[in-house]
Formats: structure tokens, sequence, C-alpha cells
């Protein structure tokens, strides 16, 4: 199978559907609620009123020198305040700068977590996603979050974890949204030669492309391609499905839906006019089985290329007294390439 998508291909679905956890900041600390020192406390106000550019430091530094103040939550809090700062502004490289270093402190604060792991994924640090989003996801379970470590875990070659977070959120989220995920669940259990899964995710993958908008950051050409090159990888997968359940009918309308919607592919082509040429051939339709195998038989560099010709040459002799006689000038006349 073909058509993986590249990580710009999903990259205008994924961030749309994370939606933030509510942050919960802290409000200033007042000096009568906790017992803690005036030189502690004027650190503190010290700190947390510093110049903005000294201030991410200052606070780092009051929570390092009074790790058992009861004023380190409103230090914590001042301090997120700052992230999401750099969060509203795009900045981007800072927000996870500034996360790693809270978390160097506070390494289950789950705001610099939950931050960290935008950033990381904007910034496309992908071992820093799955480190930050795994202990995100332990606590607050979430589909957006699932698929975000689902599409990071394909681009790390994480196949089992891929498949992992991938059933969490498509489970969850619409195949309209979810479609670049269900195309690779597609896609690996394909590959797995598991039809009956690999199927029922083909079949919502063409739901979700039939339901989906164009994102406005691509083109209409770039979308175009795109839709049809999975929507064909899909019916070919129903197609073989249906192929391995010896349901010709279903074998062969995937197969022709495939061939209508990515007719550039030659691995799909192949693929397609040997079930074609199998399907026809079960219904008792020479003339068609026999078209289907020429057309297979020239999809050179394909082993369905050696079966389709094979197939060709045993249908070509029953109908020609044995003989293969004219069976070039036959593929060349009827063979779509």
């Amino acid at each position: 199978m073909e058509g993986r998508p590249s990580w710009r291909s999903v990259d205008f679905v994924v961030l749309g559907l994370y939606l933030l956890f509510s942050l919960g900041v802290v409000r200033e600390a007042k000096a009568q609620e906790f017992p803690y020192s005036a030189e502690e406390y004027e650190a503190y106000q010290k700190a947390v009123n510093s110049a903005v550019a000294k201030r991410e430091v200052a606070i780092i530094q009051f929570i390092k020198s009074n790790p058992s103040s009861a004023l380190i939550k409103y230090a914590v809090g001042s301090y997120v305040q700052l992230m999401q700062g750099y969060q509203s502004q795009g900045q981007m490289d800072k927000l996870l700068s500034a996360g790693e270093r809270l978390l160097s402190v506070q390494p289950n604060d789950i705001n610099a977590l939950n931050m960290s792991t935008i950033a990381a994924y904007q910034k496309q640090r992908f071992r820093k996603v799955s480190q930050y989003g795994e202990r995100v996801y332990a606590k607050n379970p979430s589909a957006g979050l699932a698929f975000i470590l689902s599409n990071t875990y394909g681009q790390l070659k994480n196949e089992a974890k891929q498949v992992q977070y991938g059933e969490k959120a498509c489970a969850e989220i619409s195949p309209k949204d979810c479609y670049p995920i269900l195309g690779e669940l597609t896609r690996i259990f394909a590959a797995r030669t598991q039809w009956s899964k690999a199927a029922n995710y083909a079949g919502k993958t063409i739901q979700g492309f039939d339901a989906a908008n164009r994102p406005a950051q691509t083109s209409a050409q770039d979308w175009g391609v795109y839709v049809k090159r999975q929507k064909a990888i899909a019916h070919a997968v129903l197609g073989r499905y249906s192929a391995e359940r010896r349901r010709w009918g279903g074998a062969v309308s995937n197969y022709q839906q495939a061939l209508k919607l990515y007719p550039s592919s030659t691995p799909l082509k192949a693929e397609a006019f040997y079930y074609v040429g199998m399907g026809r051939w079960k219904q008792n339709r020479m003339d068609a089985a026999m078209a289907a195998f020429a057309s297979g038989s020239v999809q050179k560099g394909s082993p369905y290329a050696r079966q389709s010709r094979t197939h060709l040459e045993t249908l070509y002799k029953s109908t020609h007294n044995d003989s293969l006689a004219g069976v070039e000038e036959f593929i060349s006349r009827t063979a779509r390439r």
C-alpha cells in the first residue's frame, strides 16, 4: 500500500483537536494566609514582581531556595502565567524552554507538562512530545491528546504505540476529524494482513474524507490529491477484504473505485487489475477477466504482474484451442497502462 501521510499532511488537524486543560493558576499570596517569615515573603515578592526578562529565572531561583515554602504554589502560579503569555504570543521556543525549566524543580506540574507537550509538538520535537505527553495522558486522558501521541509515535516509527493511541483517539473523535489517524490504522492493519480490522478502519477513512473540509492552509489541488490517494487505498483494502472472503462483487467494485481514484499508482493498479480479473473469472465473465489480467500483466515490477500474466495465459488458451498465438496482440489492444 502507498500514501502514508507526512507530518505536514496531518498538522492542520492535530492541534485543533487538542484543547488545553484549564490552567488553575493560583492567585497572589496574601501575607496573613500562611505562616512564613517576612524575609521569605519579601523574596517571593521580589521574584514575582521582577522585570519580565528576569522573572522566569527569579521565580525558579525562589523555588529552589525555598523548597518547603507555603508560597511555592503561588510562585508556580505566577510562572505559569508567564508560560501562558508565551503560548498566546506563539513563542513556542520560549514556552518549551520555560516549561522544562519549571519541570526541573516541579517535575509533576500538570500545567508545565501540558504546555511543554504543546510546544514540543509545534516544534516537531517528537521525543519530547512522547516524554511529556505520556505523563499528561496518565493524569488527564483525552482523545485529542491521544491523537497527538498517535501521530507523534508515527513520526518516531513506534507502530505499537501509534496504534495504541490511534485507536483510543478515533474511538471518540468523529471520522471527519480523525481521518489522518484512520488512514494510518488502515495501512498498518493491511500490512499485518489483519483484513477485518483494516477494512473496518478503511470504511471509516472513506466516511471521514467524505465529510471533512479542506483546511484553509492547504491548496485545493494538494487536498484533492491527498483525499483521492487515501480513499483509493481504503477502497483497495475493502476490495482485498472482500476477496479474502470470496465476495467477488465487493472485491470488483472496490478495486474499480480504487483505480478510478488513483490511476497513477503502479503497485495499486497491479493489485487492483489482478483482483478484478479474479472476480470476473469467478463470475464467469471471461472476456472481462482476460482484459483485467492483461492490464495487470503490464504493470512492471509488481508480483501481481506475473500472476496476472499466468492467469491470462490460462484463460486465453482455454478460448484459443490451447494456443497462445496472438496473446501479445491481445495485451497490446486490451491492456490499460
